[in-house]
């Protein structure tokens, strides 16, 4: 599973249990962090706020909260900067690709 995909699952999971939404992926949208923010991979929280019914700074910071609190090997921290939820990818999850792809003999 890649980790767009993990993220996916876990922010259609944070969204239901906060909101009540039922995400479709298309509303899930991941795309690389700007350079001068902190993090590896940004959430547009902007899909969910309508019926979050709150401030697109709120919607993410509750997202972001729920992922880290979730997801103990996944999230290192977090930082919500307007209706963009920054995640910063733990060492503990690039460890453990790492040693996915060693124990693959026929990766690459």
């Amino acid at each position: 599973m890649t980790l767009e995909n993990i993220i996916t699952q876990q922010v259609k999971e944070a969204v239901k249990s906060l909101y009540g939404i039922e995400a479709t992926d298309q509303q899930i949208q991941l795309q690389k962090t700007r350079p001068e923010f902190e993090g590896n991979i940004t959430l547009v929280v902007f899909p969910f706020v309508k019926s979050a019914r709150k401030a697109p700074q709120m919607v993410a910071q509750e997202i972001g909260e729920r992922l880290l609190a979730e997801s103990t090997t996944l999230i290192a921290k977090y930082n919500a900067v307007q209706g963009f939820l920054n995640l910063s990818i733990s060492d503990a999850f690039w460890v453990e690709q790492l040693k996915a792809i060693d124990a693959d003999e026929h990766y690459g």
